[in-house]
């Protein structure tokens, strides 16, 4: 592959990652997708329901949309690097699976720690062919994390599921029989491309827009679909008043034929939900419409946002976000966020 092309490519797959110039070199592969997809459905799907906790463990005010620094995405597996200390401690708890009296297991059911190394903790789901990384803070905090997630579970009563045996426990059985077995599974299932594909290109989010915040919610279908609806992945792109959103800029890198997804304007609900009244809210979905995804463009006030920050918890955090808003496009990307 000629040089100068390499160095195309890994300066725009650095866009989509936050990847270092170096580090996206050193993954791309010839005859591969410079963003490669996840190599089979079982990896697949185990990253939407990883990108689904993401957003679901996103309640705090971070440096980088949904607390991820940045993404490496490779065909058999995926590395997040996380912003801090207790975004990792967070996220970390929430996908960890325990077992609550009475049926319900919270977490993803099955899975496991594969290793536990000083680069960070590699999770998989048992007797499945995946792989997720969790990196960014050092080893001694993963291992405090689940720690405390082993006591906070205790403490209530549950059972500690990911420290079993390497295959699935009775309870998480159970669980999957009854609850996500049905219709609205098969959906999430043919639809998890689109949330793995986010979640690949999540660095999107930091380095194309000047968003404050990004958060997201996995919703219902909604009308304007025969038969079944598509799992709607929501995403709301928050900016402070005055900031330019550059939607079309996300939108292009989002559908672009090299880089991006195999997506388009959903200009089919059109009809129902015409867009002069949906100036701020862009829908995209693919031709076969498995999946959709759902830009929010808001506007926060000055007053919200140093209300968001005010404790002195948040304002090494706020100081990186600043920076980050304040960048001319294409500028360089800011330092590390610090740890928390």
């Amino acid at each position: 592959m000629p040089s100068k092309r390499i160095s195309r490519l890994a300066a725009r797959r650095q866009q989509y990652t936050n990847e270092t110039y170096q580090q996206a070199r050193d993954l791309l592969r010839p005859g591969r997708p410079p963003i490669p997809g996840a190599d089979c459905d079982e990896q697949r799907n185990f990253e939407a329901e990883l990108f689904y906790q993401v957003m679901e463990s996103n309640r705090d005010f971070t440096a980088y949309p949904f607390g991820i620094r940045r993404v490496r995405p490779q065909p058999d597996t995926i590395e997040l690097v996380v912003e801090g200390d207790e975004r990792a401690k967070r996220l970390l708890s929430w996908l960890l699976p325990s077992y609550e009296p009475g049926g319900e297991v919270h977490g993803i059911p099955g899975l496991r720690i594969r290793q536990r190394t000083a680069r960070g903790v590699e999770v998989h789901i048992a007797s499945q062919r995946t792989s997720a990384w969790l990196t960014g803070p050092h080893c001694g905090v993963w291992k405090r994390a689940e720690t405390e997630s082993l006591k906070h579970v205790a403490d209530l009563g549950w059972k500690a599921l990911w420290r079993g045996p390497e295959h699935w426990s009775p309870e998480e059985v159970a669980f999957e029989q009854e609850w996500n077995t049905g219709e609205w599974t098969r959906q999430f299932r043919a639809g998890a491309w689109s949330a793995s594909g986010l979640l690949r290109r999540l660095g999107l989010f930091h380095t194309l827009t000047a968003a404050d915040a990004v958060t997201g919610y996995k919703g219902l279908g909604i009308s304007g679909y025969e038969g079944s609806d598509p799992v709607r992945w929501c995403l709301d792109v928050i900016h402070r008043s005055g900031t330019r959103r550059r939607k079309q800029d996300l939108i292009e890198a989002i559908t672009d034929a090299e880089f991006g997804m195999p997506v388009s304007r959903a200009d089919h609900l059109d009809a129902i939900y015409p867009p002069e009244t949906m100036e701020n809210w862009i829908r995209l979905d693919d031709e076969a419409r498995t999946g959709l995804i759902e830009l929010r463009f808001t506007t926060c006030t000055y007053e919200q946002l140093q209300l968001a920050t005010c404790g002195p918890k948040y304002r090494a955090i706020a100081e990186v976000v600043e920076r980050r808003v304040t960048l001319r496009p294409n500028a360089s990307l800011p330092t590390e966020a610090p740890s928390q």
